[in-house]
């Protein structure tokens, strides 16, 4: 009796044990323990809990992974915004890693947070290193969508040489060869630092068009006319950006999405394009394209690359992109929602075509 007592609660430590050195998921606050992760692809983490296989989208979740320690650490060092330690923590986790999906999280993760942080430049970087570790389209939602930054030289040219190689192995004319592109061309124009800072760019300068005043670039004679809003206040920077209100616009932008963490992201990115495009059109082509790339289907994307074309038209002095970029905006548009638009997409394009 004895015996089989203390077979009994062997067995049963036995399994307690293996469950505590399971790999963890949290999704938000909530921690899923025990689990086993088997890998990610197609934009979903695979993990088996109970002898059941499950999947979770990759950015609602956060792996506590067994085989890697120094990745709990890591997120934790994030959650307190240790960034700088976080970076560490990660290295170490990558030199722990026994899987090859285990590196591409970790790239993965690393673009996440410098991302969040602000870090435009080391995160794209860290995002090339992960198109090139792994050919899933998943990765491409990564793009890093902050406000570019201030490098120094040596990160601006260690994440120019990353796009380049990823760039190099993209296909011409896809989606991905697209978006390096775009990140490459920023990081180029960038002002730099003698040491790494997080950017702010300049403040806006209004400035209001004068009377009689020839339309430019950056004062369209007929502005694209996005769908009707989707919130007053939504409504309310349009209104501001109608008016040439730009640093007022950016004002309520910022307020709220600081405040409500909800606004529609398509529009959030055309209209800050809208109110940087005076003052910082590279920066402001950035937003247009971040748009138009990240949200395809959206009725914001073909006035998104529309706008990012007058831009390369005009003060960008890139009439080739200006070009190409029209042409997709003319492809994206649809006849019956953007009539007003493919008239002056046409009209930009015979203008174009003239001065060849």
């Amino acid at each position: 009796m004895k015996r089989h007592l203390l077979c009994t609660i062997t067995l049963m430590l036995t399994a307690t044990a293996a469950a505590a050195r399971g790999d963890e998921i949290l999704l938000g606050r909530i921690p899923i323990s025990g689990v086993e992760v088997r890998g990610v692809s197609e934009c979903q983490v695979h993990y088996t809990m109970a002898g059941r296989l499950s999947t979770r989208p990759i950015d609602r979740v956060i792996l506590h992974l067994d085989a890697m320690p120094a990745l709990k650490t890591a997120e934790s060092a994030a959650a307190d915004g240790r960034l700088d330690d976080a970076m560490k923590q990660l290295d170490e986790a990558y030199a722990q890693a026994s899987e090859p999906w285990h590196k591409t999280w970790i790239h993965y993760r690393r673009t996440r947070l410098l991302d969040a942080a602000q870090r435009y430049t080391p995160a794209c970087e860290s995002w090339a290193t992960l198109l090139l570790t792994s050919v899933d389209a998943c990765w491409l939602d990564a793009m890093p969508a902050c406000q570019p930054d201030r490098p120094d030289a040596a990160s601006r040219d260690a994440a120019l040489v990353q796009l380049r190689k990823a760039l190099d192995q993209s296909q011409p004319d896809s989606v991905a060869a697209e978006m390096l592109d775009e990140a490459m061309r920023t990081i180029t124009n960038l002002e730099t630092s003698e040491r790494y800072e997080i950017g702010q760019a300049p403040a806006e300068q209004e400035t209001p068009a004068e009377p009689g005043a020839a339309p430019s670039a950056e004062q369209p004679t007929e502005k694209p006319t996005p769908p009707a809003g989707r919130g007053d206040v939504a409504d309310e920077i349009d209104d501001l950006i109608e008016a040439g209100r730009a640093r007022e616009a950016r004002q309520q932008i910022e307020q709220w999405v600081a405040d409500t963490r909800s606004y529609p992201l398509d529009r959030l990115l055309y209209q800050y394009g809208q109110v940087l495009a005076a003052a910082n059109p590279r920066d402001a082509a950035v937003r247009f394209m971040q748009c138009a790339i990240l949200f395809a289907g959206s009725s914001y994307a073909p006035p998104s690359l529309f706008e990012a074309a007058r831009l390369y038209a005009g003060p960008l002095a890139d009439p080739a992109t200006a070009r190409r970029l029209l042409e997709r905006a003319r492809s994206a548009a649809d006849p019956d929602q953007h009539a007003a638009l493919l008239e002056q997409i046409d009209i930009a394009l015979a203008e174009l075509n003239s001065r060849r």
